[in-house]
């Protein structure tokens, strides 16, 4: 069970203070505080502890007891442990160094990952990114709890408690099989798409997206075949079991599917997220910039 100190740091350094100075009024000098409020303060330390840490001399100064004695060099010691703790605090909030957990929406990460680690193993060697793939409800989590300090994601049902930075604006595409009634054509709307069954990605936000969209052209498929699997998902569509719908798009191209432009869906940021109240540190820049350039070249590859 964690046991919480009634000791402050504080009074650790008032007391470190005043045996090094040998007087009250010297000590609360060098520490820009008043005499009461040294003299307090170590008072109450003395108390927390069960024995005196001076003698007091009047108009002679103090001196320390034999416990005073044998506690100083131990209370100097977790003065510099604050200390070091203090600058070991400034250099991972202010250098691109340390460790980076970052977190990426599951479908991004197959995109995103291999250009974002590239860039920042080449630019930046002292830095390591620890890569969390999760759906949008757990990367809000994993923010929360301190699992990751920012996320690569879509703007998709964001918390109040977050920000979200937009890096692009994606437009859903359509992929169907080369013999769908719509394959030899460049565009078609959402209702020609959805006379054949729709195979969905069942991940709680983006699948909410999907048919809210649908359902707002009027479309509903015959059936919707469900898969969590990105790759059960293309291999259903290439093997004519119905049409999906995607943001990203594969540089390389695919002979076993047909990607068609959907004319009237609802675009969609892909963007930063992190916890609002949190500070971003040079770290989170340097993944923020990375990203920014991979979305720039990703969506520049796929035309």
């Amino acid at each position: 069970m964690f046991r919480r100190p009634n000791v402050t740091l504080a009074q650790v350094q008032y007391f470190v203070a005043a045996a090094e100075a040998g007087s009250i009024s010297a000590a609360a000098g060098q520490l820009h505080t008043s005499q009461s409020a040294l003299s307090s303060a170590i008072h109450r330390l003395e108390r927390e502890l069960g024995c005196a840490l001076f003698i007091r001399h009047h108009a002679r100064g103090i001196a320390l007891t034999p416990a005073g004695r044998g506690l100083l060099e131990r209370a100097r010691h977790l003065l510099r442990a604050a200390l070091e703790l203090e600058d070991t605090g400034r250099e991972l909030c202010e250098k691109p160094a340390g460790e980076l957990s970052a977190g990426f929406f599951t479908t991004l990460a197959p995109f995103y990952v291999p250009h974002v680690l590239s860039r920042v193993r080449t630019r930046h060697p002292q830095l390591r990114v620890r890569v969390l793939e999760s759906d949008g409800a757990g990367l809000h989590t994993a923010l929360r709890q301190g699992e990751c300090e920012i996320a690569l994601s879509y703007r998709l049902e964001i918390e109040p408690d977050m920000t979200f930075d937009p890096l692009a604006t994606l437009r859903p595409y359509a992929l169907v099989w080369p013999e769908h009634p719509v394959a030899g054509r460049d565009r078609a709307t959402l209702r020609e798409l959805a006379r054949t069954p729709m195979v969905l990605l069942d991940l709680p936000e983006p699948s909410r997206f999907m048919l809210r969209m649908l359902a707002a052209a009027g479309a509903r498929p015959p059936e919707i075949i469900r898969t969590t699997s990105f790759e059960t998902m293309r291999g259903l569509v290439a093997a004519g079991e119905g049409f999906t719908i995607l943001n990203q798009r594969p540089a390389a191209p695919d002979e076993t599917t047909r990607a068609i432009t959907i004319t009237d869906a609802e675009p969609l940021d892909i963007g930063l997220l992190r916890v609002a109240a949190v500070r971003p540190n040079r770290r989170m820049a340097v993944f923020a910039r990375q990203c920014r350039e991979a979305v720039e070249l990703v969506t520049r590859a796929a035309g």
